[in-house]
C-alpha cells in the first residue's frame, strides 16, 4: 500500500519514529521498525531495513545514496547505531552494533557478525566480514583489507550535515515525523 501523506510504500507492519529535526528524503526506502534520531540525514535511495529486528539510529548520522543498513540479527535484537556516523554511497552494513563517529566508505561491506566500536574507518570497497569486534579507531584500507589503528578518530562532519539539512529540504520531498 502507498501512504497518501508521504507517498512512500508502507505496510501496516512498518513503524517509523523520526525526530522532528531529522531529514529523511521521500525517495529513501524504510522497511520495518525504525527509529531515526535528531539531526540525522537520510539521502534519496538510501535503504534502511529492519528485517529481523528493529533499527535505532542515533543523532547526527549521514546515510548517503544507495547505502544499505539492514538488521539481520538471528535473535531479533535491535541494531543500535550510535551518533555521528557516515555511511557513504553504496556502503552495505549488516553489523549487529555500531558505535559513534565511524565512517563506512563507498561500497564497503560489513557483515552481520562484525561489531563496529568507535572511531573506525572502513575504506572504499573494503570488507569486514569476520565474527569480531573492531577495536576503537580501526582503519581498514586497500585491496587486501589491511588494518591499522589510527591515533585519532575521524573528524566529525558537522558542517556537511548542516549544509545537507538545508539543501535536501530545498530539492527533495521529505518524510515528516
Amino acid at each position: 500500500m502507498q501512504s497518501e501523506e508521504t507517498g512512500i510504500k508502507v505496510s501496516k507492519f512498518y513503524r517509523f519514529t523520526i525526530a522532528s529535526d531529522a531529514v529523511v528524503c521521500k525517495e529513501a526506502i524504510l522497511e520495518g521498525d525504525i527509529t531515526i534520531g535528531s539531526g540525522t540525514v537520510v539521502h534519496p535511495t538510501a535503504v534502511i531495513r529492519a528485517t529481523n529486528g528493529p533499527i535505532i539510529i542515533g543523532e547526527n548520522n549521514n546515510i548517503e545514496e544507495t547505502s544499505v543498513i539492514e538488521n539481520l540479527s538471528e535473535s531479533g535484537e535491535a541494531l543500535l547505531v550510535g551518533r555521528d556516523n557516515v555511511f557513504e554511497i553504496g556502503s552495505v552494513v549488516h553489523a549487529p552494533k555500531i558505535g559513534d563517529n565511524n565512517v563506512f566508505g563507498v561500497r564497503c561491506q560489513v557483515g552481520p557478525y562484525t561489531t563496529v566500536t568507535r572511531g573506525c574507518f572502513i575504506g572504499t570497497n573494503c570488507k569486514a566480514m569476520l565474527r569480531e569486534e573492531l577495536p576503537e579507531n580501526t582503519v581498514i584500507y586497500g585491496k587486501n583489507n589491511s588494518r591499522r589503528v589510527a591515533r585519532d578518530p575521524p573528524q566529525l562532519q558537522t558542517s556537511q550535515l548542516d549544509y545537507l539539512r538545508k539543501a535536501l529540504e530545498r530539492f527533495h520531498y521529505l518524510i515528516k515525523s
